[in-house]
């Protein structure tokens, strides 16, 4: 698996979607330069771009300690507490071990 980070592409018509060669994404939401993240299977035979951006766990979780810093996540939606760095990097490491 490959983290990468892209942007949604317009449709016809209107609207926006996760473009054909992300396999899972919709994840961390950058609203500074409108990004997120998703994966893409290692090995694949269809076309990726190679201008997006690709992450490991660590670059990863220093992108989200990034936006953390000034879009704080919390600990849930039902509880609004910040997290701390050690937390988002913990969030972050479940969320590549779950894929």
């Amino acid at each position: 698996m490959t983290i990468i980070e892209y942007k949604l592409h317009p449709i016809p018509y209107g609207g926006m979607r996760i473009p054909d060669f992300v396999t899972d994404g919709g994840y961390w939401w950058n609203p500074d330069d409108f990004t997120m993240i998703g994966t893409v299977p290692d090995g694949v035979e269809y076309y990726v771009p190679t201008t997006v951006n690709t992450f490991t766990l660590a670059e990863l979780q220093a992108r989200q300690r990034a936006i953390h810093a000034k879009y704080p996540m919390t600990i849930s939606p039902s509880n609004d507490t910040e997290m701390n760095d050690t937390q988002v990097n913990a969030a972050v490491k479940a969320w590549v071990d779950a894929r």
